[in-house]
């Protein structure tokens, strides 16, 4: 086929005129740095859009995948049980569990309990069954060997406490460790043992001088030069690390204090994302790594926080929510994205800071309510204020609502500070594989503007707005879209805003999601995984330069 070539008219440019290009913001979402001094690369608003090498994308929405079964209650636990086998997953909410591993056809597995905030490890002795075991610090604990649900028979806590005091678990060097409610005492069993006796019990209340008790406990590898190293690390509400080494607790000989330090005090109880063999904490002054944490004092914390350069709005958010129930921080490996769950009415509303893994770029997820998230089987699922499981990072549209993406890029002073320009055209470079309606707008001197001049992009093939998904076919190509806009702007220093409504044709079956009748639905592909092309590259602009007035 004969490739054509478009040749597109370029406006005439007078002497005092110039061409431009504002680069799309690729270093992602910046909450600390003043407007006047912003990177061109980074941007003070980046919603629903996604940074990328080279550009910023449109997020992927959401589909409806399961509920638990008749109940609305919140999800707010997803539990994965992974074996040598296969995976299977389960929801909480009220007082049941859901196994909703087959979408279509959740079924409950456990009824009767007090709470559905769990915790959970999988564990597998030498040469025994892979089992998940999942505390709350109210319900006895629970396990599942990939066949049935029971209760083990765990013994010899002290202070009267049962499996039902423990709020955190954790595997470490094939031994299970479980920290206690509103305690400094962690116990641990014997190795390889998933029932019975407890080995031991570690007090670290004098290793603590600011006081607290245990939030949670994992593993912690680090190189100090001979070699691999592996720690224990238990975390205090008060923002200490206890640092061990060695097989047994039990035994001085092979067990021994390395030290405690100090870092922000911890955000909930699913604070920590292993990365690789460094550990993430979602603390009141961001997440620290603690290869990155430990060295230094807690007044250093945010500047090797990797959530830095959202120091401003992870400090706010720390302030008004770090108390509610939600937190949490998830690896996406698939879309290479770190998704930290931050709530805004617990149980109602909440929104998500991500992270490009590779860049270390931030944006911000808003429409995604969601109370908890886990992978299963490499896809992202997350649980819904209402009953809901949802596969996330899929589809056109949040279940059938609109995604509105907002961005706007640094104010850029066209390395002339000193002087007034006036933009006159602007030339959106985009990437795009179907409909879109963006609104586009020139802010000046570091005001907002409510001014828009909206540009439809038009690709063959089905619509957004039209076409019927699992019927219509969506278009096989994607298309650059560089028309140029007239536009009005006057300042020293000029920003880019756009904003898209993306209302995906992801439509439900009529009268099961729109009336919430979940127990009746079969989700058999009622809604595409499709994901649209629409990705920013830059934008061209043709400024007119003037003078100091």
């Amino acid at each position: 086929m004969r490739k054509v070539r478009t040749i597109q008219k370029v406006p005439f440019l007078a002497p005092d005129v110039t061409p431009k290009v504002i680069p799309s913001p690729t270093d992602g979402w910046d909450a600390i740095s003043p407007l006047a001094e912003m990177d061109p690369k980074r941007a003070p608003i980046l919603i629903n859009w996604v940074p990328r090498p080279g550009f910023v994308e449109l997020r992927g929405g959401f589909i409806p995948y399961s509920h638990i079964v008749v109940s609305d209650d919140p999800v707010e636990s997803l539990l994965v049980y992974r074996s040598p086998t296969g995976e299977e997953m389960f929801a909480a909410g009220g007082t049941v569990i859901v196994d909703v591993s087959d979408g279509q056809n959740p079924a409950t597995v456990v009824s009767g309990l007090a709470s559905a905030r769990w915790q959970y490890t999988n564990f597998t002795p030498s040469g025994g069954t892979t089992v998940i075991q999942i505390v709350n610090g109210v319900d006895t604990l629970r396990q599942y060997n990939g066949t049935s649900w029971t209760i083990p028979v765990i013994t010899g806590f002290s202070g009267g406490r049962t499996t039902a005091n423990i709020i955190n678990i954790n595997a470490q060097k094939r031994r299970l460790w479980y920290i206690m409610e509103n305690s400094t005492v962690a116990a641990f069993m014997p190795t390889d043992a998933i029932s019975g006796a407890i080995a031991g019990e570690q007090d670290f209340g004098a290793l603590w001088s600011k006081g607290g008790y245990i939030v949670a406990s994992t593993a912690w590898t680090i190189d100090g030069g001979s070699g691999p190293q592996d720690y224990a690390a238990f975390i205090s509400s008060r923002g200490q690390i206890t640092l061990f080494t060695g097989t047994d607790p039990t035994n001085a000989a092979t067990w021994s204090l390395v030290g405690t330090f100090d870092i922000s005090p911890p955000i909930g109880r699913r604070c920590f994302l292993r990365v690789g063999s460094d550990v993430a904490i979602v603390t009141q002054d961001g997440v620290l790594p603690i290869s990155q944490a430990l060295p230094f004092d807690p007044s250093a914390d945010r500047s090797v926080a990797i959530t830095a350069r959202i120091q401003n709005a992870m400090a706010n958010a720390s302030l008004l929510s770090k108390n509610l129930f939600g937190w949490q921080i998830i690896s996406y490996p698939d879309q290479q994205l770190a998704v930290l769950n931050v709530p805004l009415i617990e149980n109602e509303s909440q929104q998500q800071y991500v992270m490009n893994a590779l860049t270390g770029g931030w944006c911000q997820f808003i429409g995604w309510n969601a109370n908890c998230f886990e992978i299963f089987n490499d896809n992202l699922y997350f649980g819904g204020n209402d009953g809901s499981i949802n596969l996330g990072y899929s589809g056109s549209s949040d279940a059938a609502e609109t995604i509105i993406a907002d961005m706007q890029c640094a104010f850029n002073w066209f390395e002339e500070p000193g002087r007034i320009k006036r933009m006159t055209m602007l030339q959106p470079l985009m990437t795009t594989s179907g409909v879109i309606t963006p609104t586009l707008a020139v802010d000046a001197d570091f005001e907002t503007s409510t001014a828009v001049a909206p540009v439809t992009v038009l690709v063959g093939g089905s619509l957004w707005d039209v076409a019927v998904w699992d019927v219509s076919l969506w278009s096989p190509i994607s298309v650059n879209f560089k028309s140029w806009l007239t536009v009005a702007a006057i300042g020293k220093a000029l920003a880019v805003r756009m904003r898209v409504n993306v209302a995906g044709s992801d439509t439900a079956v009529a009268g099961v999601f729109d009336t919430g009748e979940f127990d009746n639905a079969v989700f058999d592909g009622q809604f595409s995984t499709t994901l649209p092309i629409l990705q920013v590259n830059a934008f061209s602009t043709i400024l007119e330069n003037g003078g100091a007035i």
